[in-house]
Order: C-alpha cells, then structure tokens, then sequence
C-alpha cells in the first residue's frame, strides 16, 4: 500500500510538473483537482486520520462518482447520520454494481433495521466475490440473529474451502449455538475446535466460561489448566486461575497466579484487588496501597482511593492518606463517602477549619448524613464552638435518638466545661446504656462524677476499665489519677498522671501539686499491713 502511494504521489507531481509546462483546459483543470483531493483522503486514511472529509471534498468536485458516494454511505453509517447515508446510499441505482458494492448497501441496510433486505444483498456480494471471507463473516454475523441455523450451515460449507481454519469456524459454530443457549450443541462444536488444534485458545476459554456461569468450577478449573499446558498465556486466564484457587481456599496457587496475572498485564484488576487483600492480611499494607494503585481502573475508582487512603493511615502515614483523600475530594467531586472520610483525616491532623469547611458543605446536599453532622459536631467541638456544636446535636437526636456518640459527646464536652453537669450526667448515662461495653462512655460518665465530687462511683467504673485501653489512652489516665488523688491516694495517682503529663496540661499542674513523700508514706503502711 505505501508503495503504490508513493507511485500516485510522482504521478501527481509529475502532473503538476506537467502543468507547468502545457497549459490545461478547463476539464482537465477540473480532473486534476479532483484527482488530488483524492489523493489527500488516501494519504489522510494511511496516516489514520478521518478521510471522510476529504471523500466530501472530492464528492463537490465529482458529484456523480459512485465510488465515493460509496465511501460517503460507510462514513455517514459510522457516525450514524442516516439521513446522509440515505442519500449517499442512492449509488445502487447506478449501473451494475460489484460486489463490494452490494456488501455496504447490505451493511446500510441492517443498520436501518431491514435484516431481510441486508441478508439478500449480502447473498449478492457472495455471488459476485464468493472469496471475499470478509464479507461472509459480515453476513453469516447477521444471519446468528435472524437465522442461527442457516449461519452454523454456511459456516459449515466454507470448512471446506478453507480446511486450514477448520477449528476457527467450528469456533464460531459454537458460538452461534451458545447464543441460542443449545449449550450442549455449543460444548460439541468447540470440543471438535480443540481436536481440530489443540493449541487454538478460543474453545478452552468459551468452555470456562460455561463452566463458570454453571458453578461447576472444578470443571473451569481444568479448562485453563489444559489451555495453560499449550503454553498460552494471558492476564486475563491468569486472573481467572487465581479466582477459582480462591474459591477452592488454595491461597498459595491463587496468589501465585495472580502474580502471573500482574507480570503479563501490571495494570490487571482483578490480580490486583486480590493482591492488595493478600498484602492487607500480611500486614503489608504499603504493598496493598501499592497493588490497589497499580490497576487500570484506580483513576476512576472512588472506593479504591478510600481503601488505598485506609492502607496508608494504617502504614502509619496520616500526612499520605490525608493527601490522597485530598486529591480525591477533588477528583470525586459529587463522592459523600470521599467528603466525609476526607474530612474525618483533616480532622484527625488537627485541620479544624478545613474539616468543619468539607462537612458543612456534604450537609448541605445531605443533611440526613447523621454520621456527617456528628462528625460536624466534634469538629466544631475541637474549635470551641459550643453553641453550634449543641445545636447540630440536637439535630442528630431529633434524627436518632439512639445514637449513643452523640449523647457521649455533649455529655464529655459539659464535664470538661464543668456546666450544667446534672445534665451531662443524664446525657453519659444514656450512652453508657445504649453500649455498656464502650469503655470510652463509661470514662466520660466517670469524668462527670469526678465533675460532682461523686469520687467513689467514678473510681468504681474507672477501676473496670481494661489496663490496655487507659494504657493507650493519656487522656483516660488522666482522669483515673485525678480521682486517686481526690480520694488522697496520691501513690495510685502518681504513676497515671506521668503517663498523662506528656499530652494533658491538667495531668502535669495536678501532678505537681501531688504532695511529696506520698510514695514512702504508702510503702510504709503498706510494711505495717
């Protein structure tokens, strides 16, 4: 094809060298332009550009051309203008027409609907070009919608004329009978595939496929193990090994087939979403990031932005997950989930403004998001407004009223103001009732009997609390020495207040007031005893 290009292309500067030389009429003025603008839609179409503009251009200059109202019917079938192809299409009324000619007046034909008429003028194309194989995958195409049993025969017929791509048409004969769901029938003629060449791909794959759509997966199973054996090799028959081995709770072969999965194609989805879980149970959770990141669809996938986010928090990494939400945020603009987690990790870093700035434009479009607006309220909270945070709170309650976080936190946020504690105390209460075993509502109902000098009952739920959670928690520590040390226990206060002087001020200035010598004076009783 290049070469008879650059045939045409001398012939044309040698015309126009001509041209120079003798003076053209009119007519021939009038071919040469359409000659070259011919020429530009052929060297338009080898550069893989849209010749079709082109073929217009000509068809100005040459109205009555049959060949490029020809082309012009095919251009205007593609971008579906049938009122153009209807009018370019009239060129089968002109003279005898060749076979290529009835082929895209038959292909005109089925995209207006008329199967009957396509499926006649196909039968003409064959008639005038009986080796164009071409046009005959074209018309035994549409024969599988209007006559399945005709196009398995037709088919049948060329297994003679073309015994080299005996297995390549028995293929297809299966999948015309797989369309009518003759499964059997389909099962038959792909076997007679596989005999036909062993190392023919098309009929394993088209065989798991049935396997799998009738859970008989032991049987896909061997399928692509028998395709894998004549050395084929994909990502997508990769991918799908490592899903049955999952199925059948043989983790070491899944993951070793996704990894063939991801090395062939690193971009595959699915060995990467089982990658990333594998890596997630492992602890790995950088690789799990990793793998998510790495599939062909994570530009697109709100969910897996948040789960990567997720990885990266539980890396240890706020600073890298808060960014990647970031970017989602701004990605996903219409997301709620993206907005709140978002807003959750400004949260967490100690963004206030930002976070409150997130969630009180996601409760403009989804004021019943009752986790959104409780989240609201902590942040609000952490910025002191008190008064606002109360009235999002009430909204909550008005929404749920057994929502028990949302009590704990009007409840923590009047202990730790000491107002209206009587109140605060109704409020801890509720929550501890709506969960007893949430060890932070009991700290929070302890905190409010410290509040009302109720030491006793405070120390009786702060004793209960586990040693790992007041261990991992400075806060609660705080809270349990200051009650050691309002019931003048100051050697069981001490130890909790130096866990909590690091990050609680109160802890550190009550620390400090501990009187001296209380450790000695308790080891000594403690000798007496």
């Amino acid at each position: 094809m290049k070469k008879w290009l650059s045939c045409v292309l001398l012939l044309a500067l040698a015309l126009c060298g001509a041209a120079k030389t003798f003076p053209l009429n009119e007519e021939s003025k009038k071919e040469e332009a359409v000659y070259l603008s011919f020429i530009e839609a052929l060297l338009a179409e080898e550069a893989g550009q849209d010749p079709c503009p082109y073929y217009q251009k000509t068809l100005s200059l040459a109205p009555q051309s049959k060949y490029l109202r020809r082309m012009l019917t095919v251009c205007a079938l593609a971008e579906g203008d049938f009122a153009a192809a209807d009018k370019y299409a009239a060129y089968i009324n002109d003279g005898e027409n060749e076979g290529e000619d009835l082929a895209v007046y038959a292909f005109y034909n089925w995209r207006k609907g008329k199967l009957k008429e396509a499926q006649q003028y196909y039968e003409q194309a064959l008639q005038a070009d009986p080796e164009d194989l071409r046009v005959l995958y074209q018309y035994v195409l549409l024969l599988t919608y209007i006559d399945p049993d005709r196009a398995a025969q037709k088919l049948q017929e060329q297994k003679t004329n073309y015994p080299s791509i005996a297995h390549v048409i028995d293929y297809e004969i299966g999948n015309i009978y797989y369309r009518k769901k003759q499964v059997q029938k389909a099962l038959e003629f792909y076997n007679l595939s596989t005999k036909e060449n062993p190392e023919y791909p098309e009929p394993y794959l088209a065989r798991a496929e049935i396997y799998e759509k009738n859970n008989q997966f032991f049987l896909m199973l061997r399928e692509l193990e028998l395709l894998e054996k004549t050395g084929y090799e994909s990502a997508v028959m990769y991918s799908r090994l490592g899903s049955l081995y999952v199925i059948v709770k043989d983790d070491a072969r899944a993951q070793a087939y996704f990894a063939k999965a991801k090395k062939l194609d690193n971009g595959d989805t699915v060995a990467g979403y089982f990658l990333a879980l594998y890596a997630e149970e492992q602890g790995d959770y950088a690789a799990a990031a990793r793998y998510l990141q790495e599939t062909a669809d994570y530009a697109d996938s709100a969910a897996k932005w948040l789960q990567v986010a997720f990885y990266q928090q539980l890396c240890g990494d706020m600073q890298t997950a808060t960014s990647t939400l970031a970017e989602a945020y701004e990605r996903f603009k219409d997301n709620v989930e993206i907005a709140y987690f978002y807003a959750l990790a400004l949260y967490d870093t100690g963004r206030y403004k930002p976070a409150a700035k997130v969630l009180k434009k996601l409760l403009l479009t989804n004021p019943s998001y009752e986790q959104a607006r409780l989240a609201y309220a902590f942040v609000l909270e952490a910025q002191k407004k008190y008064k606002e945070m109360e009235k999002q709170l009430r909204l909550v309650f008005a929404q749920n009223d057994q929502n028990a976080a949302a009590y704990n936190l009007l409840a923590f946020s009047l202990a730790e103001r000491n107002e209206r504690v009587d109140e605060a105390e109704q409020l801890a209460a509720k929550a501890v009732q709506l969960q007893p075993q949430d060890r932070a509502f009991a700290d929070t109902l302890a905190w409010v009997y410290y509040r009302q000098g109720k030491y006793a009952q405070a120390l009786d739920l702060l004793e209960n609390i586990d040693a790992d959670f007041i261990n991992a928690n400075a806060e609660v520590a705080y809270h349990l020495g200051a009650v050691y040390a309002a019931l003048g226990q100051y050697a069981k206060a001490r130890p909790y207040l130096q866990q909590a002087a690091a990050s609680q001020k109160e802890a550190a200035k009550l620390l400090k007031k501990l009187p001296q010598g209380a450790e000695q004076a308790a080891a000594a009783v403690a000798g007496d005893i």
